[in-house]
C-alpha cells in the first residue's frame, strides 16, 4: 500500500490530512488539552488509515448544480432529521461541540450541539478556527489572479516574488505550488513545537520559512501534503497585489455577502461569540492574546491556515464558489482533484456520493466542508474538539438531507 507521511499521521493516497497538527500520538501537557499544538483527532492514524482500494465517488463541480438552492428554511421534518444527525455525530465523538449548516433545494438549516467553552451553549453564530479549510480561499484568490491576467499557472513562482527573495522555490510553478507537487518540505512539524512555546508570538513569514527543511524532492509529483505552498501562495498574493493578504482576500474572495463572520487572523480578530478550543473556559482565548487558538497559531498560518468563521458564513462561501459567484466555471473544474489526488486548494471526500472541498484540524478544532454536486447541497460542520473519522465527519448529514430532500420531491 503507498501511503503518504501528511501533518505527522501515515495515511494511503487520497486520504488528505489537512491539518495544523504534527504527530496524532504526541502526548499531552498537563496544563493544557494538547500543548504540543498536536490535536489528536480521536486515534487519527487510525481511522484515516484506508484500504488501497479506496476509490473516491465521481462527480465535478458544475455550477449549475448549485443553482436551486433554496434560503428559505427547510421543514421542520427536514429540521428533526439534521438536528438528530448531527447530536449523533457528536454522540460518536465523545459529546464535541459542533456547528453546522446545510444550504440545499429543500431549504436552509443551521444547528449546534454541545458547549462552547463548557458552560455555555453553542450558538450558530459562534466563530471557529477552521485551520487549512483556509487554504480554499486563497487557491481561489489566486484563479481569480489568473482569470485577469495578473498570473499564469505556469509561471515559475519566483517571477511573482520580490527580487531578493532568497528562499529555494525548488523551481515551482504557481501550479505545483497549488496542486501540493512542489518538493517542497512543511514547515509545520518544526513550527507546532515552537508555537507553544510563546503562545502570544506573532510569526513572520521570514521565521517561517527559515523553518522549511533543505532537502527537496523533485517537482510536479503528488506524495506529500506541505503547508509551505499555501504560505509561498500568500506571499505571491501579496506581492502581486501589494496588499497583504487579508486585504486582498477581503477585496477579492471575501468580497461577496454573506460572510461577514469569515475573518483572516490575525489582521482581523475574530468576535464574540466564540467557541473556545475543545470547549476550555474563556481563559483560553486570553491566553492566546485573543486568537483561535492563539496569536501563535493564527499568524503561523500565513496562507495556510488562520481563518476562523462560523458555520453559516463558510456554508455561504462553499456556496458562492461552487456556484461560480466567486470563480468562474473553468477556474472551477481546474481547481477539482481527479480522483484522489489534490487539486487546487480542492479534495474528495471518502463518502458516499460525491463530496468535494477541504477538511482542516486545529488545535482545540476541525472543519469539514464540502459541495455535493450530485444534490446541489453544500454543508458545513465545525467543532471545538477532536472527532474519531474526520474525512467521513458530514456523511450523517449529507444522508439526512438527501432523504428528506427525496422525501420533499414531488
Amino acid at each position: 500500500m503507498r501511503t503518504l507521511k501528511i501533518a505527522g499521521v501515515s495515511v494511503s493516497v487520497g486520504m488528505l490530512l489537512a491539518s495544523c497538527g504534527s504527530d496524532a500520538t504526541t502526548e499531552p501537557d498537563a496544563t493544557l488539552p494538547v500543548t504540543s499544538a498536536s490535536p489528536t483527532v480521536s486515534s487519527a492514524a487510525s481511522t484515516t488509515s484506508q484500504p488501497a482500494s479506496t476509490i473516491m465517488p465521481p462527480g465535478d463541480l458544475s455550477i449549475e448544480a448549485f443553482a436551486d438552492i433554496s434560503d428559505s428554511p427547510v421543514s421542520d421534518e427536514m429540521a428533526h432529521d439534521l438536528q438528530a444527525a448531527l447530536s449523533e455525530m457528536s454522540e460518536l465523538s465523545d459529546g464535541v461541540g459542533m456547528s453546522a449548516t446545510v444550504l440545499s433545494p429543500a431549504g436552509t438549516w443551521s444547528g449546534t450541539v454541545g458547549t462552547a467553552d463548557g458552560v455555555r451553549d453553542l450558538s450558530v453564530d459562534d466563530q471557529f478556527a477552521i485551520a487549512s479549510g483556509t487554504k480554499p480561499f486563497v487557491a481561489a484568490q489566486i484563479m481569480q489572479m489568473v482569470e485577469t491576467g495578473l498570473l499564469e499557472l505556469d509561471d515559475p513562482a519566483t517571477d511573482h516574488l520580490p527580487p531578493d527573495f532568497a528562499f529555494d522555490t525548488n523551481g515551482a510553478t504557481i501550479r505545483n505550488l497549488l496542486s501540493q507537487r512542489s518538493g517542497l518540505p512543511d514547515y509545520e512539524p518544526s513550527f507546532l513545537v515552537k508555537a507553544e512555546e510563546d503562545r502570544t508570538h506573532r510569526w513572520t513569514t521570514e521565521e517561517l520559512l527559515a523553518l522549511v527543511p533543505a532537502h527537496r524532492d523533485p517537482v510536479d509529483r503528488w506524495d506529500e501534503y506541505s503547508s509551505t505552498n499555501y504560505l509561498l501562495l500568500g506571499m505571491v498574493i501579496e506581492h502581486v497585489t501589494g496588499r497583504p493578504l487579508s486585504a486582498a482576500l477581503r477585496d477579492g474572495v471575501l468580497s461577496i455577502d454573506g460572510v461577514e463572520r469569515v475573518v483572516y487572523q490575525p489582521d482581523e480578530a475574530p468576535t464574540e461569540p466564540m467557541a473556545m478550543p475543545y470547549g476550555e473556559s474563556t481563559e483560553a482565548a486570553e491566553r492566546g492574546g485573543g486568537y483561535l487558538p492563539s496569536l501563535a497559531h493564527a499568524s503561523g498560518g500565513a496562507g495556510a491556515w488562520g481563518i476562523a468563521s462560523d458555520s453559516p458564513s463558510l456554508a455561504h462561501w462553499w456556496r458562492a464558489l461552487c456556484s461560480g459567484e466567486i470563480v468562474t466555471q473553468e477556474s472551477l473544474t481546474q481547481m477539482t482533484p481527479e480522483h484522489d489526488e489534490y487539486g487546487f486548494g480542492v479534495i474528495r471526500f471518502p463518502v458516499s456520493s460525491p463530496a468535494l472541498g477541504h477538511p482542516g484540524v486545529e488545535v482545540g478544532y476541525i472543519s469539514w466542508s464540502a459541495c455535493l454536486p450530485e444534490d446541489g447541497t453544500v454543508i458545513v460542520v465545525l467543532t471545538n474538539g477532536d472527532v474519531n473519522d474526520l474525512f467521513r465527519l458530514g456523511e450523517p448529514l449529507m444522508a439526512a438531507a438527501a432523504d428528506s430532500t427525496e422525501d420533499a420531491t414531488p
